[in-house]
């Protein structure tokens, strides 16, 4: 699949009371710097960029916050700054997040020809009671109203995000925006489990006793129901949260669950990357968890990738003067692998056998004695050349996943 870029735009009408990600609402003294954020984001491209050959990309996707708050004009600066340093074709997938409340037809119509050729609508819910309890802006008609301007607009690829297992939530009230998203035409849904992040508003209205969640088998149950709606519609599950029509899976998020690497651009942005430690460099690259290299290069691997993660700052100010990186992580050998599996995993089709041994240099089995566990308690299971999740595993699977790390 190759490479992805990820940009972050930080600004948001409303910040969401389940939202953890780095984001500036409207009334926060930074909210109007759009045009000098534009500029900051364009100057961290070309600084991080300019010692590298121009890139092939497998998909961009820019995501927040909410994007699409952006006028079209700052997001052509940006698209024109990414094309001097990578490239891509009319194939390649461009996703831009959007707020129901925050586009028009016509500035779809701009977006879309800039190059966007996918859209990620944050819907979250048809119903306007629990829009509120969310804190969203938009109403049910106003999302349903944005869907059908998406594709007048030119979009054939067209996601929208929900949101289920909210405080009091009956299985008929999910069934309904269920079926209200399939109706639309959309080519995309992901379908979230609500959880409370620490630090959000919701973990605050929780440890008061003013949140209650549903209990685990409500949950169940609406995990199930779903799947099987979502199924029956034509949008077939490929992941726990995520399901497509055919030939519409989302490339970006398949690089993510592949454990590939992408470059992220932005106050907040994560990136993921490979570097190559080869034997006769090995002894000027080694440091921290880097250690284990040598014991790889010992079982005539040759040539060892180890990841690294590079956190952005998430602070604004700092990122317009140009302090953009926050801190960079080595990935351990035994961390990698961990992570490969906990992604990986959650595909339907799961993770080949094989490309675990190639990437890593050890067998599955080997590297896991607990996946044959799993395997006997029923959690996962194997043919021989595929591991994946299980009905009785799927909907457990975090609790599960999270043995590997």
């Amino acid at each position: 699949m190759g490479l992805s870029l990820y940009i972050h735009i930080p600004f948001c009408e409303v910040k969401c009371g389940y939202c953890d990600f780095f984001s500036l609402p409207r009334g926060h003294e930074d909210f109007d710097l759009q045009k000098e954020y534009t500029n900051a984001l364009i100057r961290e491209i070309e600084a991080r960029t300019k010692d590298r050959p121009v890139a092939p990309v497998g998909t961009i996707f820019f995501g927040g916050g909410t994007p699409s708050l952006l006028e079209p004009r700052l997001l052509e600066r940006i698209m024109a700054a990414l094309g001097g340093r990578f490239r891509w074709t009319r194939a390649t997938e461009i996703t831009l997040e959007a707020n129901p409340k925050t586009v028009s037809r016509e500035k779809l119509a701009a977006f879309r020809s800039l190059g966007i050729n996918r859209l990620s609508v944050g819907v979250q819910s048809f119903q306007d009671k629990f829009l509120k309890l969310l804190g969203r802006i938009h109403s049910g008609d106003e999302a349903r109203r944005t869907i059908g301007d998406a594709f007048a607009a030119g979009f054939e690829d067209v996601n929208l995000d929900l949101i289920y297992g909210l405080p009091d939530q009956t299985l008929p009230e999910l069934e309904s925006d269920l079926v209200t998203a399939a109706s639309l035409g959309t080519t995309h849904l992901s379908a979230y489990q609500l959880t409370i992040e620490t630090g959000t508003p919701f973990a605050a209205l929780q440890r008061r006793g003013e949140l209650v969640m549903l209990p685990d088998d409500r949950l169940g149950e609406m995990f199930e129901t779903v799947r099987g709606r979502l199924g029956a519609a034509g949008l077939a599950p490929y992941e726990i949260s995520n399901f497509a029509r055919p030939g519409f899976e989302c490339r970006h998020n398949l690089n993510y669950w592949n454990y590939g690497e992408w470059i992220g651009f932005g106050a907040g942005a994560v990136s993921h990357l490979t570097r190559p430690l080869l034997a006769d460099t090995l002894s000027l690259t080694r440091r921290g968890n880097d250690s284990e290299a040598p014991s790889l290069l010992r079982r005539g691997l040759g040539e060892v990738s180890f990841s690294y993660r590079r956190q952005n700052v998430r602070d604004l100010k700092k990122y317009l003067a140009g302090q953009w990186e926050q801190e960079t992580e080595t990935i351990s050998h035994q961390t990698a692998m961990g992570e490969f599996l906990m992604m990986g995993l959650r595909k339907k089709q799961g993770i080949r056998s094989a490309d675990f041994e190639n990437k890593f240099g050890e067998k599955l089995t080997t590297a896991f004695p607990i996946v044959d566990n799993l395997r006997g308690e029923g959690w996962i299971k194997s043919d021989g050349s595929f591991w994946w999740m299980t009905p009785k595993g799927l909907p457990v699977a975090n609790s599960i996943l999270e043995k590997f790390l």
